[in-house]
């Protein structure tokens, strides 16, 4: 039968060996999720998720290593079945949602035990049938990573599937093993070294998903550099998860996108400033996978080499404080950067009016749309982010400001992020 819960480390001994460590605290709010690894007979290797409801039915999702795509299994202990894509049951003429035995593509048919599930997997239409020997690896909760629900309701309405796992939460082998196993070990490093003999970044590439998203692959402190490559790659492999689900919808949306990359394969990931102390990165794009409209977007993020974590611009200048509500809000210090800058295209070019009038109203949504970066030769970018589909246009840098006509507003200490290696 199914096996109930256990709270143990297994290993799977493979290409990825992970040891999985258990989930800590009190008891689940879902019915936990077990994880198997293995192999399917002349297919190569799968992961499997499977989480069993009240009512004994299973459901859950595998993979195959080679293509991290997620196909979806229903079913019992008895029998699990996989669907045809979404767009043959419905030129099948049945009804896509539904669950008829014509619409599976295969089944799986085996025992459960307290080690794993193995058996026979059956192709429906050939009636070819391979071996399957798949270990447990791992049992987690299966809210623990859950996304906010207001991001759901974005990506419906911007075209982009999601990774499925909230921004702000760390992808590990504890708490998200299924991902983990699907992300861990595939990017590998592909061209050469770029910047100085002190600071240089190298770009990696996941294979599947065919873009590159830089690492660190030099810096004068080892340890900044293991927590920001930790960053970066938390980063890449959210994306990584994002475009892979667009390729899953394949077998549960009907959109012309469904079963492509989304167009993660198209984004324009840049490093526009790289020193000892500060990197920023900038993603830049239109992600599509149903929805509305695409998801264009522009969106530097800017880490600190000294700390080893995300730039708090504060600590460069007062950039940000809270209004009476507890709301990040834009500084006095912050605001009067940013008319200097204004001012400054006025005067560069006397058809531009102060108000930034040549950013084609775009000067409009700042400060709510204003995102800091740094860019060479030693400036701070002012770009408009996050505004909606209408105005994607404005998306990009708009200005910017040497680092030496921030001294001003320095704080002590700011001047060591304003270096120029």
């Amino acid at each position: 039968m199914f096996p109930s819960p256990v709270r143990v480390s297994r290993s799977w001994p493979g290409a990825l060996a992970l040891a999985f460590l258990p989930l800590m605290g009190g008891p689940a709010s879902a019915a936990p999720r077990n994880v198997y690894a293995g192999t399917l007979q002349g297919a190569g290797e799968v992961v499997m998720e499977l989480q069993a409801a009240d009512d004994g039915t299973l459901t859950g999702r595998y993979f195959y290593r080679r293509h991290g795509v997620d196909i979806p299994l229903k079913g019992t202990e008895r029998a699990l079945f996989e669907p045809r894509p979404y767009h043959e049951r419905t030129e099948a003429g049945l009804d896509p949602e539904g669950d008829a035995p014509a619409g599976r593509a295969a089944a799986w048919q085996g025992a459960f035990d307290a080690d794993g599930y193995r058996g026979q997997w059956t192709d429906a239409r050939t009636g070819k049938r391979r071996g399957f020997q798949l270990r447990r690896v791992a049992e987690y909760d299966p809210d623990a990573l859950a996304p906010h629900s207001a991001r759901a309701v974005t990506d419906a309405i911007s075209g982009g599937m999601g990774s499925g796992i909230a921004f702000d939460a760390t992808i590990d082998a504890e708490h998200a093993p299924y991902e983990t196993l699907k992300l861990a070990g595939y990017a590998v490093p592909v061209g050469p070294d770029t910047g100085t003999a002190a600071v240089a970044y190298r770009m990696w590439r996941d294979p599947r998903t065919k873009f590159s998203y830089p690492r660190l692959s030099r810096h004068p402190d080892a340890k900044v550099m293991a927590r920001i490559n930790g960053l970066l790659e938390q980063r890449h492999w959210q994306m990584n998860l994002a475009a892979l689900a667009c390729k899953a919808s394949v077998y549960t949306d009907g959109n012309p996108a469904a079963g492509t990359l989304g167009s993660y394969d198209e984004e324009a990931i840049t490093v526009d400033w790289l020193s000892t102390a500060l990197m920023t990165v900038t993603e830049a794009g239109s992600l599509y996978c149903g929805g509305a409209h695409p998801n264009n977007h522009f969106e530097p993020y800017t880490f600190d080499l000294l700390r080893g974590e995300y730039l708090d611009w504060n600590r460069v200048f007062d950039a940000y404080e809270s209004d009476a509500s507890g709301f990040r809000t834009e500084s006095p210090t912050l605001l009067r950067i940013v008319d200097t800058a204004r001012n400054a295209l006025a005067q560069e070019d006397p058809a531009v009016s102060a108000d930034g009038e040549s950013m084609g109203g775009c000067a409009d949504v700042w400060p709510s749309f204003l995102a800091l970066g740094a860019q060479a030769p030693g400036m701070l970018s002012l770009s408009v982010s996050g505004v909606g589909h209408a105005m994607g246009g404005c998306l990009g840098p708009h200005a910017a400001v040497p680092f030496a006509d921030l001294a001003p507003y320095l704080k002590p200490g700011g001047e060591a992020y304003l270096v120029v290696d």
